[in-house]
C-alpha cells in the first residue's frame, strides 16, 4: 500500500498525465452537451419549434446515451480507452458541424440521438473509470479533477457560445465549436492510456473488497442506491442547466450574460468536483455526497426566491459548488465498490439511470414552460427530485460480496 501510494505522489506518474488529459476530453464534451441550452432559442426561434419539442431531441440523446454507455465501457474494458475516445471525439465534432446545416426538426434528432450520444457515451464512463483504475488511495482526488473538467467546459463554452451566436449567428457558432472539438481531441486520443495491470494487482491485493462482475454489482443494493441517487439529481441538475439561458431571456436579460451565468455555474462546480474529491478521500465518499446534495437543497430553496440579477449569480455559485461536488463524488464509487474488473461496464449501467434524469429533466422543464408560460413549477420540481436523491444518498451502503 504505501509503495502505491508514495508511486502516486509522484509528479512522474503517469497517472497524472491521464488526469490531464481526460480532463480536457471532459472539458470539450460536456462543453458541448450544456451549450445546448445556449443553442435552444435561438434555434428553436428561427423554426418557429416549441421548447419542448428542439428539447426532446436532448431527450433522445440522453436516453439513447444510455444504451450505449455500458457498451462503450465493455468495449473500453476490452481493447482500451484510446479506441473509444477516438470515437468520441470524432462524433461530438461531427454533430456539431452538421448542426450548422439544420433546416428540420427531425435532423435536430438524428445528430443528437445517433451521432451525439455515441461520442458522449464513448467518453464519460470509459475514461472515467480508466482514471480511476489508475489510482486508489488518491482515487477521489484523481476523479475529481478530472470530473473538473465538466465545469470548466460550463466555463468556457457557455459564454464562448453566447457570445459567438451573438456576433456571428448560430450556424457559425456551431461550426467554430465542433472545429475546436476536433483540433483538441488529438492529443487525447494520443495520449489517454490504459492502466497497467500491476496498479490493478497492487489495489486488489490491498482492498478489502474483491472484484465484481457486472451481474453482480446489478444484484447490490448499493448499485441501485447510487443509481437512483444520480437519476434524482441528474434530473434536477440538468433541467436547470439546460434551461437556465432561455429562462433568463425571457426575463429580458442578454443572452451573452445569461451564457455568463451559466458558464458561473460551471466555474464554481470546478471548486466543487475537486473540493468534493479532496474530501472524499478524508471523510468519506457518502458522507461528501451528502454534504454536496445537501448544499444543492439550499441552492434550489434559494432559486425558488431568485429575481433579481444578483441573485441568480448567487445561487450559481451555491449551485454550481454542490451539484459539482457530487459531480466529483459519483465516479469514485464504482471502483471503490466493485473493484477494477469490470469498473467502465458497471459504471456504464450506472450511467444508464443517470441519463434518464439527464433526458427528463431538461425535457419536462420545457414541457412546464410551454403549458404554463413560465419555468416557475420547473424551479419546484428540481427542489423536490433533489430531496429525493439526498435521502437516497443516504442509503447508500458499501456491498459485501
Amino acid at each position: 500500500m504505501n509503495e502505491l501510494v508514495s508511486e502516486e505522489s509522484k509528479r512522474s506518474y503517469y497517472g497524472w498525465a491521464v488526469v490531464g488529459v481526460v480532463f480536457l476530453a471532459e472539458l470539450l464534451t460536456f462543453g458541448l452537451v450544456y451549450s445546448f441550452g445556449v443553442f435552444l432559442k435561438p434555434v428553436a426561434s428561427e423554426f418557429h419549434w416549441s421548447r419542448a419539442a428542439t428539447t426532446g431531441a436532448f431527450f433522445a440523446y440522453a436516453i439513447i446515451h444510455d444504451l450505449l454507455a455500458p457498451v462503450m465501457g465493455k468495449l473500453a474494458d476490452r481493447f482500451g480507452p484510446r479506441v473509444v475516445a477516438a470515437i468520441g471525439g470524432f462524433c461530438i465534432g461531427l454533430t456539431m458541424v452538421l448542426m450548422s446545416c439544420t433546416t428540420a426538426i427531425w435532423q435536430v434528432y438524428l445528430f443528437y440521438a445517433v451521432i451525439f450520444s455515441l461520442g458522449a457515451a464513448s467518453i464519460y464512463a470509459p475514461l472515467m473509470a480508466t482514471v480511476s483504475q489508475w489510482f486508489t488511495e488518491r482515487r477521489g482526488l484523481a476523479v475529481g479533477i478530472t470530473a473538473a473538467g465538466l465545469g470548466a467546459g460550463i466555463l468556457v463554452f457557455s459564454p464562448l457560445a453566447a457570445w459567438l451566436i451573438f456576433s456571428y449567428g448560430w450556424r457559425m457558432a456551431y461550426i467554430v465549436v465542433g472545429s475546436i472539438c476536433w483540433v483538441l481531441f488529438i492529443p487525447v486520443v494520443r495520449f489517454i492510456r490504459r492502466a497497467p495491470k500491476r496498479s490493478i494487482e497492487v489495489e486488489i491485493q490491498n482492498e478489502s473488497n474483491k472484484d465484481f462482475t457486472t451481474m453482480e454489482a446489478l444484484k447490490t443494493r448499493a448499485f441501485w442506491m447510487l443509481s437512483f441517487t444520480w437519476l434524482f439529481i441528474a434530473l434536477a441538475n440538468w433541467a436547470i442547466m439546460v434551461n437556465i439561458v432561455p429562462l433568463l431571456t425571457d426575463m429580458e436579460v442578454s443572452l451573452v450574460t445569461a451564457g455568463i451565468i451559466l458558464g458561473v455555474m460551471g466555474g464554481a462546480s470546478i471548486a466543487g468536483r475537486v473540493g468534493g474529491g479532496f474530501l472524499s478521500d478524508r471523510v468519506g465518499r457518502k458522507h461528501s455526497l451528502v454534504i454536496s446534495l445537501a448544499i444543492v437543497l439550499a441552492a434550489l430553496i434559494l432559486f425558488l426566491f431568485c429575481e433579481e440579477l444578483w441573485t441568480f449569480f448567487l445561487f450559481a455559485i451555491i449551485f454550481g459548488l454542490g451539484f459539482g461536488g457530487a459531480a466529483g463524488i459519483m465516479p469514485s464509487f464504482p471502483a471503490d465498490f466493485f473493484g477494477s474488473k469490470a469498473t467502465a461496464t458497471i459504471f456504464g449501467f450506472m450511467v444508464i439511470l443517470a441519463g434518464i434524469g439527464v433526458g427528463l429533466g431538461p425535457f419536462v422543464g420545457a414541457y412546464i414552460y410551454d403549458i404554463a408560460g413560465s419555468y416557475y413549477y420547473m424551479r419546484w420540481m428540481c427542489l423536490i427530485t433533489s430531496t429525493v436523491a439526498l435521502i437516497f444518498a443516504w442509503l447508500i451502503e458499501a456491498p459485501a460480496k
